[in-house]
């Protein structure tokens, strides 16, 4: 029987990329539904359904983006400290030695 394998240490930033993609998307998401938004209420003419749901998107989409900004700075800040926690370990030779290929 052959030891089990250890797992790989570039595997652990992948949580922080997510953050950063998923707050990427959230604000390109929001813009683009946010265009839809100020469309939909101005070309509503005078139906109050379509005036309420064109206000609430226009509401509810500034609060996705701020939502998609924080993922950003969230996630950018925690890419930085495991670089920084990354370039003060020990063992450059020893890291990448049992890489996963």
């Amino acid at each position: 029987m052959s030891p089990p394998e250890t797992p790989n240490p570039e595997q652990r930033s992948n949580s922080a990329i997510l953050c950063v993609g998923i707050g990427g998307a959230l604000m390109v998401l929001s813009w683009v539904l946010g265009v839809g938004g100020v469309l939909a209420t101005a070309l509503a003419g005078g139906d109050p359904a379509a005036m309420a749901g064109g206000i609430g998107a226009l509401i509810a989409l500034p609060l996705t983006a701020l939502a998609g900004m924080l993922l950003i700075i969230v996630g950018g800040i925690w890419m930085f400290a495991r670089v920084v926690a990354d370039s003060r370990e020990g063992a450059d030779k020893e890291r990448y030695r049992n890489v996963q290929r």
